[in-house]
């Protein structure tokens, strides 16, 4: 069960002790309602997710044939943008200098042999794809070529001077 569905059972047996507390001391209106919002929070709590939302709504890609292009999108956000790459260089100080609108790459590697992919901005990397969607794109398309693009540059509204 997830945090989600638990909080709403919690929420939903609060409403349910208040609106039954409430209606033996003349509050009909408030009971009523109490129990009411008890009943959506557990009708909610305990719903099932539909068949196509347990996988995201996501099909299947299909299996490419040898020398066949795949198109799949996939938006993801690149991770470890806040470690210094092995030059010692910020990634945070390369992607401030970044517009958006410059062409990145993904090129795989293994990192303690397990499949890994950076993403770069020329021959400086950026961050990295999650462990996971690497992991699941090399068993996918094991002797793909993957093409990249910016969508946004998140973060960057603050300036760290110092402890406070």
């Amino acid at each position: 069960m997830t945090k989600k569905k638990v909080i709403l059972l919690v929420v939903a047996a609060l409403f349910a002790v208040s609106g039954l507390t409430a209606l033996p001391s003349g509050n009909i209106t408030g009971g009523v309602g109490c129990i009411v919002i008890a009943a959506v929070c557990a009708y909610f709590g305990l719903k099932k997710k539909s068949a196509g939302k347990e996988n995201g709504n996501r099909t299947p890609a299909p299996a490419a044939a040898s020398g066949s292009r795949v198109l799949d999108t996939i938006r993801t956000k690149a991770v470890g943008v806040t470690f210094n790459n092995e030059d010692g260089e910020n990634r945070q100080d390369i992607l401030s200098r970044m517009s958006g609108s410059e062409d990145i790459t993904v090129e795989k590697y293994t990192y303690n042999g397990e499949p890994a992919a950076y993403v770069k901005w020329g021959d400086k990397v950026i961050g990295n794809l999650s462990a996971e969607l690497a992991g699941d794109l090399a068993r996918k398309y094991p002797k793909a070529r993957y093409t990249a693009e910016i969508l946004e540059i998140s973060g960057g509204g603050y300036r760290r001077s110092g402890a406070i």
